[in-house]
């Protein structure tokens, strides 16, 4: 059988002409369904991203709630007789949302994006490792400048992702997000309950905005 004087049989680098067909049948198919799922993805990934920030506006409100309960102090301050409000450096993260975490739910801890991590059973049972955002336990409640508060615990210096524990923020600092989530961008909580989208380049002009020039995060 012959296709306009071309042989079914006729080979090209191998292929016959059904062969070389089937192929492109198959890849239109493909491009056709990328197509059709391409917004689909994007839906998915814009719902995870509302939920991450809506995640840290519920612990914002919590945090901020205890400390207009607690004299204007973050669970990670203490009153010193007559001494200012001091802070309490801890390598972990959980007893401080244990603190608060008479309104949270252990599923507002964990980022849709943070697949490593995964939600407790009740605040009880938090550990580091169902936790995905980091805390400033320099965070100042009562201050004419806001203060960081929480944010994604995906960040890096240098180009190296930060570990688990202590981490002293200074002004003089490369940090950025890691790149492979929220498409390389991220969120952080501030003092005043509020919740801000930023990219990584933002991270100087936020970190030269503290009320502070040093800030021990806590990650998770």
């Amino acid at each position: 059988m012959k296709i306009k004087g071309i042989s079914l049989k006729s080979k090209t680098h191998g292929l016959t002409l059904v062969d070389v067909l089937v192929v492109l049948v198959v890849l239109a198919i493909a491009i056709v369904l990328a197509v059709l799922l391409l917004p689909s993805i994007k839906t998915v990934e814009k719902s995870k991203s509302i939920i991450c920030i809506n995640n840290l506006r519920q612990i914002g409100s919590a945090f901020v709630m205890y400390a207009d309960d607690n004299s204007g102090k973050f669970p990670f301050q203490t009153s010193v007789t007559n001494v200012a409000a001091k802070r309490i450096y801890d390598d972990h993260v959980f007893p401080y949302f244990q603190k608060v975490g008479h309104g949270l739910e252990p599923k507002v801890i964990v980022c849709p994006f943070d697949v490593a991590r995964h939600a407790a059973a009740n605040i009880q049972a938090l550990s580091d490792s169902s936790i995905s955002y980091f805390l400033n336990a320099d965070a100042l409640r009562d201050s004419p400048v806001i203060s960081i508060l929480s944010g994604d615990r995906f960040l890096q210096t240098n180009g190296q992702p930060i570990a688990s524990g202590l981490f002293m923020l200074t002004t003089n600092l490369n940090v950025s997000w890691t790149p492979s989530i929220h498409n390389g961008g991220g969120n952080v909580l501030w003092s005043d309950g509020s919740v801000q989208q930023t990219a990584s380049y933002g991270w100087p002009s936020i970190i030269k905005s503290q009320p502070l020039a040093t800030n021990g995060l806590l990650i998770p």
